[in-house]
């Protein structure tokens, strides 16, 4: 019984911690492809958080959209992205996210 408590008061614990820490889960879209030749494409896009709370929802659609506007066949392929976020006054975040790309 004092086991189970105490397992349960880690957990708790834990949880806690990393709600505080400013963990936050962003969603990224997936484009399966393969390598080949094409012209190099990159997009960035960017949006707001609020208190390492709130994440924006459309990084990875805006980011692919912002691609897809560079490639006329609409076929991607070798799709890598990267993640930044930047806090301004520990409130607000910018979350950036920059996606390189070949198009075919």
């Amino acid at each position: 019984m004092i086991k189970c408590a105490a397992r349960s008061l880690f957990t708790l614990a834990v949880g806690a911690c990393l709600s505080l820490s400013g963990c936050v889960l962003i969603h990224s879209s997936a484009i399966s492809g393969t390598s080949g030749g094409g012209s190099a494409v990159t997009a960035t896009f960017s949006d707001y958080g609020i208190l390492h709370l709130s994440e924006p929802s459309n990084l990875a659609s805006g980011a692919n959209a912002n691609l897809i506007k560079q490639c006329q066949s609409g076929q991607l392929t070798d799709v890598q992205t990267e993640l930044s976020m930047r806090d301004w006054f520990l409130i607000v975040q910018n979350y950036t996210l920059t996606a390189n790309a070949v198009c075919k």
